[in-house]
């Protein structure tokens, strides 16, 4: 047998413990700002939005609800194992995506499962507390193609805990 000195690394098998670990931080309602922004810097569009988490038979489930051009939406979550991996999938009004998280030491990576989207999404999520207050940071970007050209949106979600 040849070895070419690099090896494939492990993937992780997750369990209900690790769940409750990673994932109790979100349980709450929280409220704040979602802010889309070019590459450069400028702001797109800011959307105040609430959210809310809890648990449901293992699962972590979410609720997001905001105003968008004045039409009220809402995008909902669960996160979940699925044969040691933990998975989200979240629903709007338009599409269901699924993710697959990567946890790290102090925020959880959340790539798409669709190999097609690996490289056009990716999501950073942390809870972290800073004067007393208890915060929840979503960062990531999108890509897309605008007619002939690539276009790349980044957001971010900062929310304060409010129960």
């Amino acid at each position: 047998m040849v070895t070419t000195g690099f090896s494939q690394p492990e993937t992780p098998s997750w369990n209900q413990a690790d769940m409750r670990r990673l994932f109790h931080p979100y349980v709450g309602r929280w409220v704040g700002e979602w802010t889309i922004t070019d590459v450069e810097g400028i702001v797109i569009k800011r959307i105040t939005l609430q959210q809310q988490y809890w648990w449901d038979k293992g699962h972590l489930k979410g609720l997001m609800s905001f105003e968008d051009r004045g039409k009220l939406s809402s995008l909902t979550s669960d996160i979940y194992l699925q044969s040691g991996e933990i998975i989200s999938e979240v629903v709007n009004t338009e599409e269901r995506n699924f993710y697959r998280a990567y946890p790290q030491n102090k925020f959880i990576l959340w790539t798409p499962m669709k190999k097609e989207d690996v490289l056009r999404r990716r999501i950073k999520e942390s809870v972290f507390e800073e004067n007393g207050v208890r915060w929840f940071l979503s960062e990531g970007f999108e890509r897309f193609i605008d007619g002939e050209k690539v276009e790349t949106l980044l957001f971010r979600v900062k929310l304060r805990r409010v129960t």
